[in-house]
């Protein structure tokens, strides 16, 4: 996709009027391009999806976060880094390379390029080899000094294993090579591109990989982990050269075999095997002769910091149902793994321990799209084996936990009870089997709620909806309550304000009724039409998934859940924006 930012990145040179004067009701970039970048760009994926090409979904992404950019100088570099942070963010890593790429070549002598390059790129280092990727791939030109600057220091606080960990891989470039080969690029190119920068020991580093092989062998003192490692495995393989070396489990795996009591000596070691490289490993334990009694014990111990219930139904899934894996081209199967059913108290228990303080108090109600659309666009990639679909319907399985129930929509609401002794992973499997096949009329599902709580006074009532979909929406001209519904409403002596918007009618009737409530609008795949304006009160505009969102969601109640101002003026000042805006943008400023 070369030059596909051409008409973006220059953006920022330019004053005049908004691009987007003449865009229609809820688009929000016009009226409010901040909430348009975090709400219905702060999901993308940048990958084909169901309804776009790859080109187009980058294409908007770009012109979304320079306008935003351009609206309050520093907020979309500090969203880049919102994005990235895998602590106090998103920890998105498609977004987290690709937005600092296409701020510094529109901006490349900015304020903010060199610090935010590197708050960007310090937490991987192929982070550092992507963004240099996409400067050639996106047709952005030269990497700026000022970038160069940054990714120096962001290499200077990775240590020689972190730099190490991805010295052999090849990351793609769309260009080919002479030979019809597509050319690549490695971490040590990029390192190259900022090498007058580099401090002392990661220019010591970067001469040993740019080295030829023959010639490396002189270049590791001074570097203590390639010292042991080359001692390791030159014949001293000792338990200090092995530590000091920080081989990975697949090394310890190649080497000693992976059997029962080789895995009693990994998870004898403190943080030898990482919470996440746990969960992977969980299949191959066991086959290892690792009782299940024991995985459950070990996973009780750990935080599992950072990984979320999406990804431990995916495993639960492939424990439950295998898995097979298909080549790059997907027309043989290189993988395949048996169902191995034994396995789910496993995932059950590190399940419990993702969820703990994950959720806002109070009982909520996840509402999941099952539409198409969401389980044609992968989470992580175009690879991945996660959809957005499977991230909604755990999701609202996960709420189910407190509740007693989930639902999915569609224009009516479809409840799924959770059974006693039913898991959470058994309850979003069963939602993927619903009739919520999505609804561009969130309106008629909360409607639908409320008939179906006055019908049923028994079944506890939530005080937060969290409708989980990919915001494909009617315009506002379309956008009505169901006629049959109105008539409903009113055969029940409930008001329905139709000067409002619909949804906000709905939540009115809904407090009148059967007490407070708020809804969440969660964009799990960017698309570009909000589903209403930004400021309605009782409603909040979420994208992306992080644990930072639900911290969002407790402090927006916990001020009253008021709405979010609309903001007509071009750009706003630092004292304005802290008063005026959501909790979600006031933490992104803090970034």
């Amino acid at each position: 996709m070369p030059r596909v930012l051409d008409d973006v990145v220059g953006a920022l040179e330019h004053d005049g009027a908004s691009t987007h004067e003449e865009a229609a009701a809820f688009d929000l970039s016009g009226t409010d391009p901040l909430t348009h970048l975090t709400f219905t760009k702060g999901s993308a994926l940048l990958e084909e999806t169901f309804y776009r090409t790859q080109r187009d979904e980058i294409r908007e992404y770009a012109a979304a976060l320079v306008n935003a950019e351009r609206h309050e100088r520093g907020f979309g570099w500090k969203f880049a880094a919102y994005m990235r942070d895998p602590v106090k963010g998103k920890g998105n890593r498609i977004q987290g390379s690709v937005a600092p790429a296409i701020l510094a070549a529109a901006d490349p002598g900015g304020p903010f390029t060199e610090e935010y390059t590197f708050r960007c790129l310090r937490h991987r280092a192929d982070d550092v080899a992507l963004f240099v990727t996409h400067f050639e791939n996106l047709g952005l030109g030269e990497v700026p000094e000022a970038a160069r600057k940054g990714m120096a220091r962001a290499l200077a606080q990775m240590d020689e294993y972190q730099l190490l960990k991805y010295s052999r891989r090849q990351f793609p470039l769309m260009r080919r090579r002479k030979n019809g080969q597509r050319a690549s690029l490695r971490l040590v190119d990029a390192m190259g591109l900022a090498k007058a920068h580099l401090d002392e020991r990661t220019l010591k580093l970067y001469r040993y990989l740019h080295a030829p092989t023959r010639e490396r062998a002189g270049l590791t003192q001074g570097l203590a982990l390639l010292e042991a490692r080359r001692a390791y495995f030159g014949g001293e393989a000792s338990v200090e050269n092995f530590v000091q070396g920080r081989l990975s489990t697949e090394q310890a795996l190649s080497f000693m075999g992976s059997t029962a009591e080789t895995w009693r000596r990994v998870l004898d070691v403190p943080g030898l095997l990482p919470d996440l490289a746990f969960k992977g490993y969980v299949r191959a334990m066991y086959q290892a002769g690792i009782p299940v009694e024991a995985l459950v014990a070990e996973a009780r111990k750990r935080r599992f910091t950072g990984l979320w219930p999406h990804q431990v139904y995916m495993g639960w899934r492939a424990a439950m149902e295998g898995k097979s894996r298909p080549n790059y081209s997907g027309d043989k199967i290189v993988f395949m793994a048996d169902p191995a059913p034994a396995l789910a108290p496993v995932f059950e228990a590190i399940l419990e321990q993702v969820c703990k303080g994950l959720l806002p108090k109070g009982p909520s109600l996840g509402l999941a799209d099952i539409s198409g659309s969401m389980f044609g666009t992968p989470v992580g990639g175009a690879k991945s084996s996660a959809q957005v679909g499977d991230v909604a319907v755990t999701m609202a399985a996960v709420m189910a936990r407190e509740l007693g129930y989930a639902a999915t929509f569609a224009d009516d609401c479809y409840l799924e009870t959770l059974r006693e002794k039913q898991g959470v992973f058994s309850l979003a499997k069963k939602l993927c089997e619903g009739k919520g096949w999505g609804s561009t009329q969130v309106a008629n599902s909360v409607v639908n709620l409320i008939f179906t709580l006055l019908d049923q006074p028994s079944r506890p009532r939530p005080r937060t909806l969290y409708f989980f979909s990919d915001m494909q929406f009617h315009p506002p001209q379309s956008q009505a309550l169901m006629p049959q519904r109105v008539q409903k409403l009113r055969e029940r002596a409930i008001a329905f304000d139709t000067t409002v918007p619909p949804l906000l009618a709905a939540i009115q009737a809904w407090h009148e009724f059967l007490g407070p409530v708020d809804v969440v609008l969660w964009n799990l795949a960017a698309y570009e039409s909000a589903p209403l304006p930004s400021s309605v009160p009782h409603v909040l505009l979420l994208a992306g998934f992080d644990a930072n969102s639900f911290r969002h969601v407790s402090e927006w109640q916990a001020k009253g859940s008021p709405a979010v101002p609309e903001k007509s003026s071009p750009a706003l000042t630092p004292a304005d924006a802290a008063a005026k805006n959501s909790v979600e943008l006031d933490f992104i400023r803090t970034c």
